[in-house]
């Protein structure tokens, strides 16, 4: 039973990267209701424990999901849950990784200082190279939104130092992978995000473009539809910080033809700041740029999360 709930966990952390939300979060419940059920029961000691580490990861899912769906209270519940079995537990790779999403969770509610802490404390609990550039490209994307410069460049330094320094590695980082991985193209993505949080716009298309490129040419398996279609709309903005219109359009295209149920929240909410850029007085009178964003507001009124009722935060 436990073997197959530990198969169970790795398909839908690698499913998911390349699957709708919604569908994932029912399966993710699911399996999260089997694990309770066992709970409830009797078990020897180590079991318990194993189990206590499904349910963490479980509800780590669930908070990842909740946050592409827009719901970051449930979210925050989400993680707060993984956060006290992995307690219970004693696994430092899934409080790592918890930390992690608890410091975008803060980061996402506008709460930057709050989550720069919790990327910071996540550090204690890494044993593993991806944990360890994980939590630092975390908290510089976190600085860069802060607008500090040399804190955002300091933690790129030490995500550099950490990818090239000793080696190690956790089952949940490592092995399982998915959502709880941090590969090469998704640390290109965050830079990407970071480096337009500081209005660099060279850099930000330098990584953009390596992410996007990496997503689309790299096993069909890993490719993570949110990243690279955020990745796409931080490239645009790019574009639109050196004064393209034709590049910002043509790196919209394919999240623009993105199906409805892979519209994940984060999307609106990055889409609707370019649109912000788009009324700028250098594109006010462009019919481009009109057009552009008219396309943009009808595909931000059909996101994933319409008509959803937000996640149960569980036990």
């Amino acid at each position: 039973m436990l073997e197959q709930l530990d198969a169970d966990v790795t398909r839908i952390a690698n499913d998911y990267v390349h699957v709708p939300p919604v569908p994932m979060m029912v399966e993710m419940l699911r399996v999260r209701r089997r694990v309770y059920r066992l709970l409830e029961g009797h078990q020897r000691p180590a079991d318990t424990g194993h189990l206590y580490l499904l349910a963490g990861t479980l509800s780590g899912l669930l908070a990842n999901a909740s946050t592409d769906l827009g719901y970051v209270d449930a979210a925050g519940e989400q993680a707060r849950a993984a956060w006290a079995y992995a307690e219970l537990c004693e696994h430092n790779g899934l409080r790592a990784w918890t930390r992690g999403m608890q410091a975008l969770i803060e980061y996402w509610s506008e709460r930057p200082r709050r989550a720069v802490l919790l990327a910071q404390s996540g550090q204690q609990y890494a044993e593993s190279v991806t944990a360890r550039v994980r939590l630092h490209n975390i908290e510089a994307r976190i600085w860069s939104k802060l607008g500090s410069v040399a804190d955002t460049e300091r933690c790129i330094r030490a995500a550099e130092a950490a990818r090239e320094g000793a080696a190690g590695n956790d089952v949940l980082h490592d092995e399982v992978g998915g959502v709880f991985g941090f590969n090469e193209p998704k640390s290109h993505y965050y830079a990407g995000a970071t480096y337009i949080h500081l209005g660099q716009a060279q850099p930000a298309l330098t990584a953009t473009e390596r992410a996007i490129d990496l997503y689309a040419n790299g096993p069909t398996e890993q490719r993570s539809y949110g990243a690279e279609s955020l990745a796409r709309v931080d490239s645009a903005a790019a574009h639109l910080i050196n004064g393209s219109l034709d590049g910002a359009a043509e790196a919209l295209q394919p999240v623009l033809r993105l199906d409805e149920d892979k519209r994940i929240a984060q999307l609106e909410e990055r889409l609707t700041g370019l649109r912000q850029r788009l009324i700028r007085p250098e594109f006010r009178e462009a019919g481009e740029a009109r057009r552009l964003d008219e396309r943009i507001e009808e595909f931000c009124g059909t996101t994933a999360a319409k008509g959803m009722l937000p996640p149960d935060a569980g036990r």
